[in-house]
């Protein structure tokens, strides 16, 4: 069956269905049928020690210990030495996480989509469907090209992205139901879960633990070997963004049939979404690749394909690349050595890895993602939200005499990012 892997779960503790939270393992497939959320939000998990990301996505002060007591199954083992065995670099659930939290909830008790977010999401959504029904119907266009890669990135920033953190709502089920936009834009809800939920936002810029800031090609991380084309890269690495979506088209459909995505297993508890998944890519091959080529062969088809995911590429890329790469960005770990690693809170470290950029009306159009220190320390609260966060955290990272990277407008961040990657290709 290739959707149950051969290979173990990355945590030799655990079974596929089992979850540490606090030290001890639960039967995750049991708890997920009377989640409240949904079984859908779970089963990414299944395997996993998810005790960051319990606090990360719940208001909850503590533990709910009476609620999960029957699914109670034993004492966890000692964790390994990287994230996926249970390792953590941070201090979790502290109480000035408890404090900020208590403070978030007094001044925003509804934490979900408002009526903004839903007439955005529909007029969206509904563009997009208008400009590919026009591709098919009346033929290709440059420009056509352009718009749709821009309305697929506003998909990918203001829809998708809340939804599949359980943003837009406390019920489940609507939450699935706009996650599935990441799908119709030709990525994946259940990926980009186990990659920017399970994995991102629980290490950020943790080197080897975090996806975003480990790899080859680009060196994110002073831990990072340096290699001779680091010293370019402060120029390529804004060439390569607009292919990012080829990246995602086309590798992750082998990384659905593997099961296997970032270096890391998926579930097997999600193996039906993983079925499903490849259903839409099948879907999304056909209508945005073949279709076209068919109905309208030639070289400009062609060309209007790129142009749509390059700009569509490029406009994610950016947002992505700034929002946790700049001058003075903490690097959690010091060394290699994670057994002499000192652990700081795991909601001061997100601060100091994150910048804010802009205000209300940038955030209107990224989806609110130019407040990537809000919504790193507060995932589950949906967007049209943030610039109300952003004064109560500031006035947090004022007491606590917290670092709180602000800056005035995308050029300032963009350069800083740039003169940061400079630095790292020179072997910083």
């Amino acid at each position: 069956n290739p959707f149950v892997p051969s290979v173990r779960m990355a945590d030799p503790r655990l079974k596929h269905t089992e979850v540490i939270l606090e030290g001890n393992v639960y039967d995750l497939e049991a708890f997920s049928k009377v989640h409240p959320g949904g079984p859908d939000a779970l089963r990414i998990f299944g395997g996993s020690d998810a005790t960051t990301h319990y606090y990360m996505l719940h208001p909850h002060q503590t533990l709910r210990v009476k609620a999960l007591e029957p699914y109670k199954l034993r004492p966890a083992e000692p964790a390994g030495k990287v994230s996926s065995e249970g390792y953590s670099a941070f201090l979790l659930n502290t109480e000035a996480y408890q404090d900020l939290k208590a403070r978030v909830k007094k001044a925003i008790p509804n934490q979900f989509a408002t009526w903004e977010w839903f007439a955005k999401a529909i007029v969206l959504f509904s563009l997009t469907l208008y400009v590919e029904y026009s591709v098919l119907a009346y033929g290709p266009t440059l420009f056509k090209g352009l718009v749709l890669g821009v309305l697929m990135a506003f998909i990918g920033l203001c829809i998708q992205h809340d939804a599949n953190h359980g943003a837009v709502s406390s019920k489940g089920w609507v939450n699935q139901f706009w996650g599935y936009t990441q799908d119709w834009i030709g990525g994946s809800a259940l990926l980009w879960r186990h990659h920017h939920v399970l994995m991102h936002h629980a290490d950020t810029n943790v080197e080897g633990d975090d996806p975003d800031h480990t790899g080859d090609i680009v060196r994110f991380n002073k831990l990072t070997t340096w290699k001779g084309h680091h010293a370019w890269q402060a120029m390529y690495t804004w060439a390569l963004l607009p292919l990012l979506p080829l990246k995602w088209h086309f590798g992750e459909f082998f990384d659905l049939l593997k099961m296997e995505h970032m270096g890391r297993a998926i579930s097997p508890m999600a193996s039906g979404d993983a079925r499903l998944a490849l259903a839409f890519r099948l879907c999304f091959f056909l209508r945005f690749y073949l279709l076209p080529l068919l109905l309208y062969p030639s070289l400009h088809t062609l060309a209007y394909q790129f142009v749509c995911f390059a700009s569509g590429g490029l406009y994610l890329g950016v947002n992505f690349v700034i929002s946790h790469n700049f001058e003075g960005v903490k690097s959690v770990l010091a060394s290699a050595d994670r057994d002499a690693h000192q652990k700081r809170d795991w909601a001061y470290e997100q601060v100091e890895a994150s910048s804010t950029v802009g205000g209300r009306v940038l955030g209107f159009f990224h989806g609110g993602l130019n407040y990537q220190i809000e919504h790193h320390l507060f995932p589950r609260i949906s967007h049209v939200h943030y610039h109300k966060l952003a004064p109560i955290i500031k006035q947090w990272c004022k007491e606590h005499k917290l670092r709180y990277q602000f800056y005035n407008s995308l050029q300032d961040n963009v350069s800083s990012t740039y003169r940061h990657l400079r630095a790292l290709g020179e072997g910083a």
